[in-house]
């Protein structure tokens, strides 16, 4: 969870907005996957996983600049928490 943490932290260097848009999406996503790969095995996995952050994140907080207010928080968060676990029960780990 530290590393999605980082993935996060990564979205504060983008200017606060109240709305995702795309290349702020796309940046997110870049930054997921390529620290979900280190441990998911698969593209398509990493994906999944950040699909499920990003979901999780979107229902919890109703804009990016919510998000980057509570960065601290998600670290904890059980749902972002369960993201990575759902994935690696699947996956037998």
């Amino acid at each position: 969870m530290k590393k999605a943490l980082l993935c996060l932290l990564f979205i504060s260097t983008i200017s606060c907005k109240n709305v995702w848009n795309e290349d702020d999406k796309e940046a997110f996503y870049y930054a997921c996957t390529e620290q979900a790969i280190t441990w998911a095995g698969t593209q398509e996995v990493a994906k999944t996983y950040c699909d499920c952050l990003f979901t999780r994140m979107n229902q919890k907080y109703s804009s990016e600049s919510e998000v980057l207010e509570h960065l601290a928080d998600l670290a904890t968060d059980t749902g972002m928490i369960n993201c990575k676990e759902e994935i690696l029960k699947r996956l037998g780990k």
